[in-house]
């Protein structure tokens, strides 16, 4: 009889715990469909994006029980953007062209509506005599070299892709006198002749954000600090078209979220001090951490470690640390805590890249490691698909285990 009641118990105990992990899953996935969302347009500089998704995670980080640094959970900060906020179009000679699938527009582009001829790349000995100040350059990527100082002072440039181009904001902190567009070739039925466009800008010479941050403290070294990092700001919008940014990093956003809650349960109470942040103004060139590695809330010998997470919605393949070779100890203390519990098929390692939100206190001396998952499952990458249909959370929940492991040791 007691042995049927210990496994009965036992039984109860699985059972209890799969469906607190399930809850858990769902509540990522609930985060995951809200920072994806229409409402925060894409988590950029349109429509105040970013702004709302601040508020949302505030919101998360007070429920959670997060502690406030100095007295609050932002720390406000500004930068330059160019934004896009109304309706583009671009007609390639009377074929209507689609904003964010069929071509972009760089993001230093000023406000332009007209038509325009078009000219092919190279141009003849006689182009080059003509004044080009009207016209439109075409073709691809062999001829971009001319548009960084625009020799042959063109109206533009029109680089041709064998796909679907990917947008970025990281040229939108100046506009440019000439405007640059991408175009996915295989969607024109004729050579460009002329094109006509629609396309209107606002520069934000002083646009205000924030990073989002929160405490749980150490219940034996309080004053050491662990990070653990991610950006929640995305591309936001250009003209119509909404950048949702799921993988490019809701998926990071949720999995702070996700250990910020974890951990501020007082049974899970870390040993050392572990400080979330959530950065805006990453996708227009690390600006969010970079201006908190210059005005960092304590003394940065507190830090031990920095975690930084972008994209980490896929994982069939792995995962892979950034800094990894820098940091050999921390690499493989990764590594035998996966093999102990077998929760990824691989830790890659890699060496030094200034490629996210790590990069700031690292260049600062601080121990920072970048972790992002591998796999052909999350395919879609700064382009309007990146939604929150495309997530698998292949390896998700394995890789939060890792890093809980990891912290708890």
């Amino acid at each position: 009889m007691r042995l049927w009641r210990t496994l009965l118990l036992l039984i109860f105990v699985i059972n209890g715990f799969q469906l607190v992990y399930s809850q858990d899953i769902s509540l990522v996935k609930k985060n995951l469909k809200i920072l994806t969302s229409k409402h925060f347009s894409g988590r950029g500089y349109v429509n105040q994006g970013d702004d709302k998704a601040s508020k949302f995670l505030v919101k998360k980080f007070k429920k959670y029980g997060l502690l406030p640094i100095n007295h609050s959970y932002t720390q406000p900060y500004s930068f330059r953007i160019n934004t896009f906020p109304k309706k583009l179009s671009f007609y390639a000679n009377n074929q209507v062209l689609e904003a964010g699938v069929d071509y972009i527009v760089r993001s230093s582009a000023t406000t332009i509506k007209g038509e325009f001829p078009c000219i092919y790349m190279p141009l003849t000995d006689k182009q080059k005599e003509m004044d080009l100040s009207s016209h439109f350059l075409v073709g691809n990527e062999e001829y971009k070299e001319l548009a960084k100082d625009n020799f042959f002072q063109a109206k533009g440039f029109v680089f041709l892709k064998e796909k679907q181009p990917y947008w970025s904001v990281s040229s939108g902190r100046d506009t440019s006198s000439y405007i640059i567009f991408d175009v996915d070739e295989t969607k024109l039925k004729d050579s460009i002749k002329k094109i006509r466009l629609d396309i209107s800008s606002k520069f934000q010479a002083n646009h205000q954000t924030q990073n989002v941050w929160g405490l749980v403290k150490g219940k034996t070294y309080p004053d050491s600090l662990i990070l653990i990092t991610a950006h929640y700001d995305h591309l936001g919008k250009m003209g119509q078209v909404i950048y949702p940014g799921g993988n490019d990093n809701a998926s990071g956003t949720a999995m702070v979220l996700e250990l910020a809650r974890y951990f501020a349960i007082p049974e899970n109470q870390p040993a050392v001090s572990i400080m979330f942040v959530l950065y805006s103004g990453e996708e227009v060139g690390l600006m969010g951490s970079r201006y908190m590695a210059k005005h960092f809330p304590f003394p940065l010998e507190q830090i031990k470690l920095q975690i930084n997470l972008d994209m980490v919605a896929s994982g069939s393949e792995g995962i892979t640390i950034v800094n990894g070779k820098q940091f050999p100890e921390i690499f493989q203390r990764f590594v035998d805590i996966n093999n102990a519990h077998k929760y990824l098929s691989k830790v890659k390692v890699r060496g030094e890249s200034c490629n996210s939100d790590h990069c700031p206190l690292y260049q600062k001396g601080v121990v920072s490691v970048f972790i992002y998952t591998l796999g052909p499952e999350c395919w879609a990458y700064h382009i309007p698909q990146d939604n929150y249909a495309s997530l698998p959370l292949t390896e998700f929940a394995d890789l939060f285990h890792l890093i809980v492991d990891f912290v708890q040791e």
